[in-house]
């Protein structure tokens, strides 16, 4: 995969202005582009690697890591389907890359843009149905709302790549790439809009709910960035003319979609990794104590006399179930007689320190 200025790359950008599009040649630029994206999952990797072996400790066991690890998966799946659909490298002489099916459909689409859309849907769907219909977001629940999440995009995936070439996405050896149809951009475009409505509706039905740890905060942050980031796909598909051609917009459009994805990501789950490497027993004390100001030991099923590094809230949601008003607690509802048993450490002390900016979710839920 050249990025210099070969011939065949002149005859490229010859084709092109005889169509009457100007094309950018594959150059640098791109290479730098996907070196720097590459690098940041690379590092990732090591760091999701630290929560997963950390996965039991209880701020990060409650925001579900292995389903939060799939995500980063979503990601790195998408950033190949931008690489190779998004005319940073030559397409020509690959024949799976040049069929535009696996790239675009599988990587850029379903297994991307649509895995982590959807995640984050359920992720907001459970907040409400732990904190609005006080429910229990765990078992069957869990299973059926995942399984059905998942088995959506693969059967979109599979219809898709049963479909004629003309009708989903066509290579285009003249210009060495590939060309989605109008029709499965809109419908996949659809798709991914419907799920943001679903996703304001549950944010609305929660903006009411007394959350423990500012989780509104961590909510409407990652809705904010996750929908600048369709803004801007469908701006780029739909407004720039063939904006794989364009320099400029094919780069700003992987930055976007991949810093702005990880931005998304670390917002959710930045303090508790950050405090688990770095203030592990201070932050755990912590996160502990809040939990008893605001009155929640029932949800959480706290004792001080259970091991914090291997306990399980797996199975204690249910209690929220038969008890939701809890949530709604105040401080005013706080056994003072059990204040002995916790760290004494106030919640003032660590609110005006970023490290302590808390986005735990109180339940175990995506």
């Amino acid at each position: 995969m050249p990025f210099t200025l070969t011939p065949e790359e002149i005859d490229r950008i010859e084709v092109a202005e005889f169509l009457g599009i100007r094309l950018d040649p594959v150059g640098y630029i791109d290479l730098s582009t996907i070196i720097v994206i590459s690098t940041k999952y690379f590092l990732e990797f090591f760091v999701f690697c630290f929560m997963l072996y950390n996965r039991n400790y209880p701020p990060l066991k409650v925001k579900n890591v292995p389903i939060m690890f799939s995500l980063y998966f979503g990601g790195f799946t998408w950033f190949l389907g931008d690489i190779f659909t998004g005319g940073l490298v030559h397409l020509y002489g690959n024949p799976v890359l040049t069929s535009c099916r696996f790239t675009v459909i599988w990587c850029r689409a379903c297994l991307g843009a649509f895995y982590i859309t959807s995640l984050f849907g359920l992720r907001t769907y459970a907040l409400y149905h732990v904190f609005v219909k006080g429910k229990a977001f765990k078992g069957p629940v869990f299973i059926i709302g995942f399984s059905v999440t998942v088995s959506s995009i693969l059967l979109f995936a599979i219809i898709s790549t049963v479909l004629p070439e003309d009708m989903t996405a066509i290579y285009e050896p003249l210009l060495d790439v590939c060309f989605p149809n109008k029709n499965f951009i809109i419908a996949t475009l659809v798709i991914i809009w419907m799920i943001w409505t679903f996703v304001a509706a549950m944010t609305w039905g929660i903006r009411h709910v007394t959350f423990s740890f500012s989780e509104h905060v961590e909510i409407l942050s990652s809705f904010s960035i996750l929908f600048i980031i369709s803004a801007m796909n469908t701006v780029c598909l739909f407004v720039i003319n063939i904006y794989t051609a364009s320099l400029v917009w094919r780069n700003l459009l992987v930055y976007t979609n991949h810093v702005g994805a990880s931005v998304a990501f670390w917002v959710v789950m930045g303090v508790p990794t950050y405090n688990c490497m770095f203030n592990r027993e201070e932050y755990l004390q912590y996160w502990i104590a809040i939990i008893k100001e605001d009155a929640m030991e029932d949800v959480y099923n706290y004792s001080p006399t259970v091991n914090v590094d291997t306990m399980t809230f797996n199975d204690n949601v249910d209690i929220l179930a038969k008890n939701p008003a809890s949530l709604m607690s105040s401080q005013n509802s706080f056994i003072t007689s059990t204040m002995h048993t916790l760290p004494s450490t106030p919640r003032s002390t660590y609110t005006n320190t970023n490290m302590y900016l808390v986005s735990a979710l109180p339940h175990n839920c995506v």
